[in-house]
């Protein structure tokens, strides 16, 4: 929400509403601008990624009957895991394969990336969600998700 005060450049023929102060508040687009931003420097600087979900289906004892895959793709940008970020989330000692992921809040309003999806880059390489850190939200809005991905085949990615 901003202030915005009327200014006049000249005084003639000038009505004022209330007084000679005039002003009105603007809507407040910030968390909405902030989550575009966001998206905007995803689709730039990102890479394509496309997410496998497996889903179990059980039978009336607990036992996993069948798994069927279902996917779709998203936009991510990949950066690696800094000594900070180990101590801060507990992630122990540098494992081979450990980056983190920025990633949109949603896609496509429907497609919601979780914690055990996998994720197979441009190069088939695949990586698997380990941890969501960081979901940060702007007055209810949430701008973008942060996770923990692990390289299943231990390589990096390019």
């Amino acid at each position: 929400m901003v202030l915005i005060i009327t200014k006049y450049e000249t005084a003639t023929d000038v009505v004022f509403d209330n007084s000679k102060f005039d002003y009105y508040y603007s809507e407040n687009t910030f968390p909405a601008d902030t989550q575009t931003d966001f998206e905007d420097i995803i689709d730039e600087a990102g890479g394509n990624f496309d997410v496998i979900r497996e889903v179990d289906t059980t039978d009336s004892m607990g036992g996993i009957t069948s798994i069927t895959a279902s996917t779709f793709a998203i936009t991510g940008w990949i950066t690696d895991i800094s000594k900070k970020d180990f101590r801060i989330h507990d992630m122990g000692l540098a494992v081979p394969g450990n980056r983190m992921i920025y990633l949109k809040q949603e896609y496509n309003t429907s497609d919601v990336v979780k914690e055990g999806d996998i994720l197979v880059d441009r190069k088939s390489k695949q990586w698997k969600i380990v941890t969501i850190l960081k979901e940060p939200y702007l007055n209810n809005t949430e701008i973008y998700k942060k996770a923990i991905i692990k390289s299943i085949g231990l390589e990096g990615s390019n």
